[in-house]
């Protein structure tokens, strides 16, 4: 895993950070330098299954997959609950081709550089 500390958002051109996730809608795990070098990928980062707006654009992201990878783009959905949770939420929410990984510990946020918001 690939650790930023200065915490900037990546730019345009700047290369992805490898992180490797527990997967939820398969078994294993997911690294983001699976997919380099084979085809892109578009990597939606939600706070967690406990968010109504995360949920939304998660079901978005899954409604839009298939024209995606109609055009040779992958998507992974990574979000910050643990995987358990996940796994439980998904099997009541079925959401057919969605690639999904956990991260409770904002570990891929990090290395992408997103500031963590602490509410109070």
């Amino acid at each position: 895993m690939s650790a930023r500390s200065d915490l900037v958002p990546l730019q345009l051109g700047d290369r992805a950070p490898n992180v490797v996730l527990d997967a939820i809608t398969q078994e294993g795990k997911i690294a983001l330098d699976d997919f380099r070098g084979q085809k892109p990928v578009l990597v939606g980062l939600f706070r967690g299954l406990h968010c109504a707006f995360c949920r939304r654009h998660i079901a978005a992201q899954a409604r839009l997959d298939p024209e995606l990878r109609e055009k040779g783009v992958e998507s992974l959905t990574v979000v910050n609950t643990p995987i358990e949770r996940a796994r439980l939420y998904f099997r009541y929410h079925p959401m057919p081709n969605l690639l999904a990984a956990s991260d409770p510990e904002r570990a891929s946020h990090r290395a992408f550089g997103l500031p963590n918001l602490e509410f109070t």
